[in-house]
């Protein structure tokens, strides 16, 4: 089977192009399928399987221009390509009633009958896709892979990796390494990371609101610092203005984030269930307990399965665990073998195998 995949870009510092094309593509690739990416401007296959993502629609900006997408992905699908279209956001919300957004929107629902099948990243975005598709539609659900170290080298050369353009952020890196160690000895090292925020709905690092209060107080007892890792200082700023504890920014580093990541005492997602919350997949959760990391966190839909080895909406216990995360450090460990098995890369390639060769079929 020949499988195309049309990322919303070529960026892979987006988490959305890394692993829902980026990292499948290559595994795919290594399991011996003809899978292959689609550059910006390529024209688009006349046979085989496209996965589209769903952002790629929506980034054209505006309703004409979604249309013009729209009919090259028709021309594709009446030569004799199949489409299959890929989503990991609700992007049906609007909660801000801007009314661009509502005719972007209008657009986005004509181009849906073009596609043969729909993939999405969690369960719980699989019914809200389901409601604005006709009766009968297939939404399948196929997972992220959890990154590990590996990772960056399937789908970036070991040269680009060390290009000489790269070497002072290298270079930063371990020296906010060495300073990290440094303060672990002196104080609770803690961390938020994700995308700060979405234009069209509530949420992101603007879910620290409700705990910042807890922190505050849980600062008088026992040292602590709040790493924020995010894509906009600006709001990091607005957000931590009522911390009386120390806290300090630092922008997404794909290269360097997982080291980053495990040397820290506990990672806090907390995640209030909204239309947005209630889409999101478990890749944040997972990322952190791969690391052995400890984690506290609320019972959003893809979480769930996870809550054996987690504190989940435990945060009137939030000052227990950071002065001891030891017991939440112990069910992290105990994650791994299951995260490693069902979340790895190669794991999640069967599973877009499978999916795929049941659309094809």
């Amino acid at each position: 089977m020949l499988v195309h995949w049309l990322p919303h870009a070529w960026n892979p510092a987006y988490a959305g192009v890394r692993l829902r094309c980026l990292i499948p593509q290559g595994a795919l690739a290594r399991l011996g399928w003809r899978s292959r990416l689609l550059r910006d401007g390529q024209p688009l296959p006349r046979e085989g399987v496209v996965v589209v993502q769903a952002k790629w629609l929506l980034d054209a900006g505006s309703p004409q221009a979604l249309r013009q997408r729209t009919g090259q992905l028709q021309q594709a699908r009446d030569a004799g390509a199949q489409l299959v279209l890929d989503s990991f956001d609700n992007y049906f919300l609007n909660e801000s009633g801007d009314a661009a957004r509502a005719q972007l929107l209008a657009a986005y629902r004509e181009a849906l009958p073009l596609f043969k099948a729909f993939t999405v990243s969690s369960p719980g975005l699989q019914p809200l896709l389901q409601a604005e598709l006709p009766s009968g539609a297939a939404v399948q659900v196929v997972g992220d892979p959890v990154e590990t170290p590996d990772t960056l080298s399937s789908y970036e050369s070991w040269w680009r990796r060390h290009h000489p353009g790269r070497w002072a952020g290298h270079w930063r890196a371990r020296q906010e390494l060495r300073e990290h160690r440094q303060a672990r000895q002196q104080a609770r090292q803690l961390l938020w990371f994700g995308n700060h925020g979405s234009a069209y709905a509530a949420g992101g690092m603007a879910e620290l609101d409700r705990i910042i209060p807890q922190l505050n107080a849980v600062a008088t007892q026992q040292p602590l610092r709040l790493t924020v890792v995010s894509n906009s200082e600006q709001r990091y700023r607005e957000v931590l203005a009522p911390a009386t504890f120390e806290h300090r920014y630092r922008p997404w580093d794909r290269l360097h984030f997982l080291r980053l990541l495990g040397e820290h005492d506990l990672v806090l997602l907390p995640a209030r269930l909204t239309a947005f919350t209630v889409a999101k997949s478990n890749n944040r959760m997972l990322l952190a307990l791969a690391q052995g990391v400890p984690v506290m966190t609320d019972p959003l839909p893809d979480y769930l399965p996870w809550q054996a080895f987690c504190a989940m909406d435990d945060w009137d216990q939030l000052a227990r665990h950071v002065h001891d995360p030891s017991s939440l450090a112990a069910l992290a460990s105990a994650a791994m073998p299951a995260i490693a098995r069902d979340y790895s890369t190669a794991a999640i390639a069967r599973q877009w195998r499978d999916t795929l060769t049941r659309i094809s079929s």
